[in-house]
C-alpha cells in the first residue's frame, strides 16, 4: 500500500560551495572547462563555472533516497531538464511532488524542481519510483 497522495510534496534546501563542485570533478572525474574554466565559461555565455547537471540529480537522488518519498521507494527513472545556469555558491530548494501513484504496480512519478532562492527554476522534470512494501521490512 501507497501511503502518499496526489499533490503531496517533500523538499530539502542544500547549499552547494565551489569546494562541493570541485569534490563532484574528483569523484566523477569530469572536469570539463565548462564547470571549471572562468573564462571558458564566460566565452561560452555564462557568468562563470557552472555546477555539474549531474551534482543537481545527486540531490534529487538524496530527496527522494532519504526524505520523499524516502528509503522505502527504488528510483527507477530520472528524466530532468536544465533551464537555467546553476552557479556555486547558492541555496537550492529540490522540490517532489506526486504526480500520479499506480497502487496496481506499487509505483509513482513525482514531478520535480531545483529552484534557488529566489524562486528560479534551475532545472525541472520527473522521476519515477517503485514502492517498496513496509511490511517486508518490520
Amino acid at each position: 500500500m501507497i501511503d502518499l497522495v496526489e499533490g503531496q510534496e517533500g523538499r530539502i534546501r542544500v547549499t552547494i560551495s565551489r569546494s562541493d563542485v570541485d569534490s563532484f570533478m574528483v569523484l566523477s572525474g569530469d572536469a570539463a572547462p565548462l564547470h571549471t574554466d572562468q573564462d571558458f565559461a564566460r566565452r561560452a555565455g555564462y557568468s562563470g563555472p557552472v555546477v555539474h547537471g549531474a551534482l543537481l540529480i545527486a540531490y534529487v537522488s538524496r530527496l527522494v533516497g532519504m526524505e520523499f518519498p524516502g528509503k522505502f521507494s527504488i528510483l527507477e527513472r530520472v528524466d530532468v531538464a536544465f533551464r537555467q545556469p546553476c552557479y556555486a555558491p547558492c541555496d537550492l530548494q529540490v522540490i517532489g511532488k506526486v504526480k500520479q501513484i499506480s497502487e496496481a504496480v506499487s509505483s509513482i512519478v513525482l514531478e520535480i524542481c531545483l529552484q534557488d532562492i529566489q524562486g528560479r527554476v534551475v532545472a525541472s522534470g520527473r522521476t519515477w519510483h517503485r514502492i517498496l512494501d513496509r511490511s517486508e521490512f518490520s
